[in-house]
């Protein structure tokens, strides 16, 4: 895989992306698990394209979930709850908790205990991200 290093090449790989993206859509050739010349190639470019963003560009990454907020929604979803059961089981209104799970609410100590004690969920995992 050739290292892109400069700008130019960095905006003539996107140009191409694009290029190819439109090419394949046209022929049907870009849905999903296809495996095909469009795709390996738009593949190939996109990986130089983010080594690029990562080693020249000062790109923030998404917004990643709370790994907290994952090990909650792990949890019912083992357990085949919907957020409003998870409100009810840790008593809570389903506002408050939906506010909570979107990060919008911080997590209170009594919250956090519940989180603990009814979900089992490691004490230090609670500390650390709520």
């Amino acid at each position: 895989m050739e290292k892109l290093t400069t700008r130019e090449q960095y905006d003539a790989a996107k140009a191409k992306v694009e290029q190819l993206i439109a090419e394949a859509t046209a022929k049907g050739m870009l849905e999903p698990e296809m495996d095909n010349e469009y795709t390996r190639e738009i593949s190939l470019l996109s990986k130089q394209m983010a080594a690029y963003e990562d080693d020249y560009l000062n790109i923030l990454p998404l917004h990643q979930k709370s790994p907290l907020i994952a090990c909650i929604e792990d949890y019912f979803y083992m357990h085949g709850m919907k957020q409003k059961d998870g409100a009810k089981l840790l008593g809570i209104n389903e506002s408050q908790f939906s506010q909570i799970m979107s990060g919008r609410r911080r997590i209170s100590m009594s919250f956090a205990k519940r989180l603990h004690s009814k979900l089992g969920i490691n004490a230090e995992l609670i500390l650390e991200y709520a």
